[in-house]
């Protein structure tokens, strides 16, 4: 009788140490399918070559299609029915590290005379052209048009600016301003013409 209580331990020791194996195996195995796995990124879309274009300067709203259609990339403007006031537009080139750039700008006013500046620059890649003399935010920027914006502020004003595959995009508001970024941004839009 001892020796049958005896191998029933032994037998019941051996089949609870397998039972532990396995579902030590079952848990690793659970572990390891449950990580998200890396997606696969599409290649980024690059920025077209740029060719050296004439800078072309706008002063009213109605040309505005004139800047955008000469734009390699979108540009970014103000929704129709914002509630601000364009004042001029300019588009010109600059050189950058490893060749060239496009700028354009932009400028704006709200119905108080506010200025505001939006610049779209391309390549993405050229922040070298954004202007000097900022530091960061301790406030962060808002999201623009899926990416996340650094928010940087001088004496007088506050920039945000975000990259996307298409470009690199810049506002420009008055710290009188800086408590309306949020919405503000809700309003801008990048505009394309359709290539023909």
């Amino acid at each position: 009788m001892a020796r049958q209580n005896h191998t029933l331990r032994i037998i019941l020791k051996v089949f609870v140490s397998l039972l532990s194996v396995s579902l030590i195996v079952l848990c690793g195995a659970l572990l390891v399918l449950s990580q998200p796995q890396p997606e696969e990124k599409e290649p980024a879309a690059s920025s077209p070559p740029l060719s050296a274009a004439p800078a072309l300067t706008i002063q009213q709203e109605t040309d505005l299609r004139s800047l955008v259609e000469s734009f390699p990339v979108p540009v970014l403007s103000f929704m129709s029915g914002s509630g601000m006031l364009f004042v001029s537009g300019t588009s010109s080139d600059a050189t950058v590290s490893g060749g060239l750039a496009r700028v354009a700008s932009l400028y704006w006013q709200t119905a108080d005379g506010e200025p505001l500046i939006l610049q779209s620059i391309c390549p993405a890649s050229a922040l070298s052209l954004l202007e000097s003399g900022y530091h960061f935010s301790t406030t962060a920027g808002p999201t623009l048009f899926g990416s996340d914006s650094v928010r940087m502020e001088n004496e007088d004003t506050v920039r945000i600016h975000a990259a996307t595959e298409s470009g690199l995009y810049v506002v420009i508001v008055p710290k009188s301003l800086s408590s309306k970024i949020s919405a503000l941004s809700r309003s801008l839009q990048l505009f394309s013409v359709p290539k023909e």
